[in-house]
């Protein structure tokens, strides 16, 4: 049985909920018998795969790899998988080097078959890896019941790697962009459209720029190591969500609206109600 994340409302309140209860939540969730099962075979397994194709190969080691970096949704793309972590990270012309999304590095680097022969032979690596897993296991649950509240978590957790990186000022907004989970989270914190991303990716790296500037006084993505600057970020993402989602039955004042719209007297008449009972 799998604990669910107990998420009454969403917006700014609810991520504030979650936080004061994240670690109760957690430990709950991290105790299923799913979850378990899947993080206890990979720590047991996982050890005597020495190369990327026996990885590849074992389709419930792998699921657990991927799920550690969010690419769970990359797991039919084996030829794909395969190369990312056979070319490693060291040689700058390497695959997981030219793709957008930041992940792929960071996968394979963690794998390590490319460049150091692997590194799953390590219980210290395998259990970073399950933790990371249980982490993003809990986000994607925390998804299914607000998909925002999901993002704001990624973001989090996320921006820091590319805002500290050595070369966020060259590279760093490119790699927001092509996380798509960021980029929503970016967008949204900025007031920028998604029909931005339709455009060449140098012109959406100099519309992000300028916004970021507007904002945050501060053009570059290394902005985000302050925490209080993704703070802000993810609740300015969370308050535009919420207000282009419209109001819900656990925004403030519905009840209220609800019980005068029911109302048998009807609106009119039951405000006269209340007004004769002043």
């Amino acid at each position: 049985m799998t604990v669910q994340p107990a998420i009454p409302f969403g917006g700014v309140a609810g991520l504030r909920l979650l936080d004061s209860t994240f670690d109760r939540q957690f430990a709950a969730f991290s105790q299923g018998a799913v979850l378990t099962r899947e993080t206890d075979d990979f720590v047991a397994r996982a050890g005597s795969i020495t190369s990327a194709e026996a990885l590849v190969e074992d389709r419930q080691l792998l699921k657990v790899a991927l799920g550690a970096f969010g690419l769970e949704d990359e797991l039919p793309k084996r030829a794909l998988i395969r190369r990312v972590l056979e070319e490693g990270t060291v040689a700058q012309d390497s695959l997981a080097n030219r793709l957008v999304d930041p992940a792929w590095r960071r996968f394979a680097e963690a794998m390590g078959f490319g460049d150091f022969g692997g590194r799953l032979d390590r219980e210290s690596v395998r259990q970073e890896i399950v933790e990371n897993y249980r982490v993003r296991q809990f986000e994607r649950a925390v998804g299914d019941a607000d998909v925002d509240l999901r993002l704001a978590l990624n973001f989090r957790r996320e921006i820091g790697t590319i805002a500290s990186g050595e070369n966020a000022d060259r590279f760093g907004w490119f790699q927001v962009i092509g996380s798509e989970p960021l980029r929503i989270v970016a967008f949204g914190a900025l007031g920028l459209p998604e029909s931005l991303g339709a455009i060449d990716l140098d012109n959406q790296v100099q519309r992000i720029s300028a916004r970021a500037e507007q904002v945050f006084g501060s053009s570059s993505p290394a902005l985000f190591v302050e925490e209080a600057n993704v703070e802000e970020a993810v609740e300015r993402f969370l308050f535009r969500a919420q207000a282009a989602a419209g109001p819900s039955v656990t925004s403030p004042g519905v009840t209220a609206l609800t019980l005068l719209q029911t109302s048998p007297l009807g609106p009119s008449s039951t405000a006269g109600l209340f007004a004769s009972r002043l």
